[in-house]
Protein backbone atom coordinates (compact mmCIF):
# COMPACT_ATOMS: atom_id res chain seq x y z
CA UNK A 1 0.00 0.00 0.00
CA UNK A 2 1.05 3.38 -0.64
CA UNK A 3 0.81 6.46 1.44
CA UNK A 4 1.04 9.67 0.59
CA UNK A 5 1.90 12.12 3.85
CA UNK A 6 1.74 15.62 4.34
CA UNK A 7 2.69 17.21 7.46
CA UNK A 8 1.33 20.19 7.63
CA UNK A 9 2.20 23.51 9.83
CA UNK A 10 -0.67 26.29 9.77
CA UNK A 11 0.32 29.74 7.42
CA UNK A 12 0.96 33.00 8.75
CA UNK A 13 -1.84 34.50 10.65
CA UNK A 14 -3.73 31.30 10.73
CA UNK A 15 -4.27 30.53 14.64
CA UNK A 16 -4.11 27.30 15.87
CA UNK A 17 -7.97 27.39 16.42
CA UNK A 18 -8.45 28.17 12.81
CA UNK A 19 -6.13 25.88 11.91
CA UNK A 20 -8.01 22.55 13.74
CA UNK A 21 -11.54 23.24 12.46
CA UNK A 22 -10.32 24.22 8.89
CA UNK A 23 -8.09 21.09 8.03
CA UNK A 24 -9.80 18.69 8.87
CA UNK A 25 -12.49 19.81 5.83
CA UNK A 26 -9.39 20.27 3.71
CA UNK A 27 -8.33 16.75 4.13
CA UNK A 28 -11.49 15.46 3.55
CA UNK A 29 -11.94 17.05 -0.18
CA UNK A 30 -9.43 13.72 -1.23
CA UNK A 31 -12.35 11.64 -0.55
CA UNK A 32 -14.53 13.63 -3.23
CA UNK A 33 -11.98 12.48 -5.94
CA UNK A 34 -13.83 10.86 -8.56
CA UNK A 35 -13.89 7.33 -7.95
CA UNK A 36 -11.56 6.22 -10.11
CA UNK A 37 -8.84 7.96 -8.66
CA UNK A 38 -9.96 8.46 -5.05
CA UNK A 39 -7.75 7.28 -2.60
CA UNK A 40 -8.84 3.98 -1.02
CA UNK A 41 -8.85 5.28 2.94
CA UNK A 42 -8.32 9.09 3.99
CA UNK A 43 -7.34 9.99 7.63
CA UNK A 44 -6.55 13.50 8.89
CA UNK A 45 -4.89 14.13 12.49
CA UNK A 46 -4.32 16.96 14.29
CA UNK A 47 -1.92 17.73 17.13
CA UNK A 48 -2.95 16.98 21.10
CA UNK A 49 -1.34 20.14 22.38
CA UNK A 50 0.25 19.50 25.62
CA UNK A 51 1.64 16.09 25.67
CA UNK A 52 4.80 16.78 24.00
CA UNK A 53 6.01 19.74 25.90
CA UNK A 54 7.59 21.77 22.90
CA UNK A 55 5.20 23.17 19.98
CA UNK A 56 5.08 20.58 17.75
CA UNK A 57 6.89 20.48 14.03
CA UNK A 58 3.40 20.20 12.54
CA UNK A 59 0.17 21.05 13.51
CA UNK A 60 -1.49 18.16 11.82
CA UNK A 61 -1.35 15.76 9.17
CA UNK A 62 -3.20 14.12 6.18
CA UNK A 63 -2.47 10.94 5.47
CA UNK A 64 -4.41 8.82 1.91
CA UNK A 65 -3.94 5.86 0.67
CA UNK A 66 -3.53 3.77 -2.70
CA UNK A 67 -3.65 1.03 -3.99
CA UNK A 68 -0.38 1.58 -6.21
CA UNK A 69 1.75 4.17 -8.28
CA UNK A 70 -0.66 4.23 -10.95
CA UNK A 71 -3.49 4.72 -8.58
CA UNK A 72 -1.60 7.78 -7.05
CA UNK A 73 -0.72 9.29 -10.46
CA UNK A 74 -4.46 9.36 -11.13
CA UNK A 75 -5.31 11.03 -8.29
CA UNK A 76 -2.03 13.78 -8.36
CA UNK A 77 -3.46 14.56 -12.17
CA UNK A 78 -6.64 14.76 -10.64
CA UNK A 79 -5.78 17.32 -8.50
CA UNK A 80 -3.59 19.64 -10.58
CA UNK A 81 -5.79 19.05 -13.92
CA UNK A 82 -9.33 19.16 -12.54
CA UNK A 83 -11.04 22.44 -10.96
CA UNK A 84 -12.19 20.58 -7.78
CA UNK A 85 -8.84 19.60 -7.50
CA UNK A 86 -7.50 23.29 -8.27
CA UNK A 87 -10.15 24.06 -5.57
CA UNK A 88 -8.69 21.75 -3.18
CA UNK A 89 -5.13 22.81 -3.74
CA UNK A 90 -6.28 26.77 -3.26
CA UNK A 91 -8.19 25.85 0.25
CA UNK A 92 -5.15 24.52 1.45
CA UNK A 93 -2.60 27.17 -0.01
CA UNK A 94 -5.06 29.61 2.10
CA UNK A 95 -4.39 27.15 5.21
CA UNK A 96 -1.01 25.97 5.66
CA UNK A 97 2.34 27.12 5.43
CA UNK A 98 3.16 25.42 2.25
CA UNK A 99 7.19 25.52 2.53
CA UNK A 100 7.02 23.86 6.23
CA UNK A 101 4.64 21.64 4.68
CA UNK A 102 6.31 18.36 2.71
CA UNK A 103 4.56 15.55 1.24
CA UNK A 104 6.27 12.30 1.51
CA UNK A 105 5.17 9.40 -0.86
CA UNK A 106 6.14 5.88 1.03
CA UNK A 107 5.23 2.27 1.14
CA UNK A 108 3.68 1.24 4.20
CA UNK A 109 4.59 -1.28 6.29
CA UNK A 110 2.86 -2.83 9.44
CA UNK A 111 5.38 -4.08 11.83
CA UNK A 112 3.22 -4.71 14.69
CA UNK A 113 -0.52 -4.85 14.92
CA UNK A 114 -2.16 -5.85 11.99
CA UNK A 115 -5.38 -7.37 13.21
CA UNK A 116 -5.67 -4.26 15.69
CA UNK A 117 -5.48 -1.85 12.63
CA UNK A 118 -7.87 -3.69 10.52
CA UNK A 119 -10.41 -3.52 12.87
CA UNK A 120 -9.53 0.10 13.26
CA UNK A 121 -10.18 0.68 9.74
CA UNK A 122 -13.35 -0.91 9.66
CA UNK A 123 -14.67 0.86 13.05
CA UNK A 124 -13.92 3.92 11.74
CA UNK A 125 -13.63 6.96 14.43
CA UNK A 126 -11.09 8.55 16.06
CA UNK A 127 -7.96 7.28 17.94
CA UNK A 128 -4.27 8.50 19.19
CA UNK A 129 -1.39 8.10 17.46
CA UNK A 130 2.65 8.62 18.44
CA UNK A 131 4.31 9.97 15.20
CA UNK A 132 7.92 10.33 14.77
CA UNK A 133 9.77 11.92 11.50
CA UNK A 134 13.67 11.22 11.29
CA UNK A 135 16.29 12.05 8.75
CA UNK A 136 18.83 9.13 7.95
CA UNK A 137 22.50 9.41 9.76
CA UNK A 138 24.70 10.98 7.17
CA UNK A 139 26.48 8.48 5.11
CA UNK A 140 23.43 5.99 4.82
CA UNK A 141 21.37 5.34 1.45
CA UNK A 142 17.61 5.83 1.95
CA UNK A 143 18.44 1.80 1.00
CA UNK A 144 20.51 1.04 3.58
CA UNK A 145 18.49 3.29 5.99
CA UNK A 146 15.21 1.70 5.15
CA UNK A 147 16.68 -2.02 5.50
CA UNK A 148 18.80 -0.75 9.38
CA UNK A 149 15.21 1.00 10.27
CA UNK A 150 13.00 -2.17 9.28
CA UNK A 151 15.51 -4.30 11.72
CA UNK A 152 15.73 -1.66 14.65
CA UNK A 153 12.10 -1.70 15.12
CA UNK A 154 11.16 -1.86 18.75
CA UNK A 155 14.16 -1.05 20.25
CA UNK A 156 15.97 2.92 20.59
CA UNK A 157 18.96 4.14 21.81
CA UNK A 158 19.18 5.62 25.69
CA UNK A 159 21.71 7.57 27.60
CA UNK A 160 24.36 6.18 29.44
CA UNK A 161 26.46 3.11 28.52
CA UNK A 162 23.24 0.67 28.35
CA UNK A 163 22.81 1.29 24.62
CA UNK A 164 19.99 0.15 22.71
CA UNK A 165 16.78 -0.57 24.84
CA UNK A 166 13.59 -2.30 24.31
CA UNK A 167 10.79 -0.20 24.28
CA UNK A 168 8.41 -1.41 27.40
CA UNK A 169 4.95 -3.25 26.97
CA UNK A 170 3.28 -0.37 28.39
CA UNK A 171 4.73 2.42 25.90
CA UNK A 172 4.76 0.30 22.38
CA UNK A 173 0.79 0.75 21.56
CA UNK A 174 -2.04 -1.51 20.09
CA UNK A 175 -0.47 -1.22 16.61
CA UNK A 176 2.99 -0.12 15.10
CA UNK A 177 3.54 1.23 11.25
CA UNK A 178 6.59 2.10 9.24
CA UNK A 179 6.19 3.76 6.15
CA UNK A 180 9.65 3.66 3.57
CA UNK A 181 9.63 6.99 1.19
CA UNK A 182 9.55 5.95 -2.32
CA UNK A 183 12.25 6.18 -4.46
CA UNK A 184 13.31 9.69 -6.40
CA UNK A 185 14.70 10.10 -9.58
CA UNK A 186 15.57 13.77 -8.52
CA UNK A 187 15.89 14.96 -4.95
CA UNK A 188 15.24 13.95 -1.87
CA UNK A 189 11.65 13.96 0.55
CA UNK A 190 11.82 16.37 3.64
CA UNK A 191 11.81 12.81 6.14
CA UNK A 192 13.51 9.65 5.57
CA UNK A 193 11.22 7.76 7.74
CA UNK A 194 7.54 8.42 8.99
CA UNK A 195 6.42 6.56 11.78
CA UNK A 196 3.06 5.85 13.55
CA UNK A 197 2.47 3.82 16.86
CA UNK A 198 -1.25 3.92 17.92
CA UNK A 199 -3.30 3.75 21.12
CA UNK A 200 -6.30 3.42 22.28
CA UNK A 201 -6.66 5.92 25.19
CA UNK A 202 -4.09 9.44 25.99
CA UNK A 203 -2.92 7.24 28.88
CA UNK A 204 -0.88 4.85 26.73
CA UNK A 205 -0.08 7.64 24.60
CA UNK A 206 1.31 9.66 27.45
CA UNK A 207 3.26 6.76 28.64
CA UNK A 208 5.16 5.99 25.19
CA UNK A 209 5.98 9.97 25.53
CA UNK A 210 6.97 10.23 29.17
CA UNK A 211 9.34 6.95 28.68
CA UNK A 212 11.19 8.39 25.11
CA UNK A 213 12.06 11.93 27.41
CA UNK A 214 13.32 9.90 30.61
CA UNK A 215 15.42 7.30 28.12
CA UNK A 216 16.33 8.90 25.08
CA UNK A 217 19.22 11.38 24.11
CA UNK A 218 19.72 13.56 21.10
CA UNK A 219 22.53 11.35 20.44
CA UNK A 220 20.48 8.12 20.57
CA UNK A 221 20.50 6.35 16.97
CA UNK A 222 23.03 8.34 16.17
CA UNK A 223 24.33 5.54 13.45
CA UNK A 224 20.99 5.19 12.46
CA UNK A 225 19.01 8.42 12.66
CA UNK A 226 20.76 12.50 12.61
CA UNK A 227 17.38 14.10 13.80
CA UNK A 228 14.27 13.25 14.78
CA UNK A 229 10.79 14.85 15.84
CA UNK A 230 8.10 13.21 17.38
CA UNK A 231 4.63 14.26 17.37
CA UNK A 232 1.15 13.57 19.01
CA UNK A 233 -2.11 13.61 17.46
CA UNK A 234 -5.98 12.37 16.79
CA UNK A 235 -6.61 10.82 13.83
CA UNK A 236 -9.71 10.44 12.56
CA UNK A 237 -10.65 8.41 9.21
CA UNK A 238 -12.94 10.02 7.10
CA UNK A 239 -15.89 8.54 5.61
CA UNK A 240 -16.39 7.61 1.84
CA UNK A 241 -17.73 10.05 -0.19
Amino acid sequence: MIKRIRCAARGKGVSAAEFAEAWPGVVAGAAHAPPDVRPSRVAVCTTVPGLEGAAPRHDGVGIEWFADAGHLRGYQAWLLESSGGRTLLRRAVELVEYRASPVVVAEESVMRGEDWLERRWRDGGARLKHMALALRAAGLTPAEFSERWRNHAGRVGRAGPAGAAAIPADARGQAYVQNHPSPRANGEWAYDAVNEVYFDDVEGLRKRIEWFRENVTAQANEDLVRRSWFIAVREEVVPPA
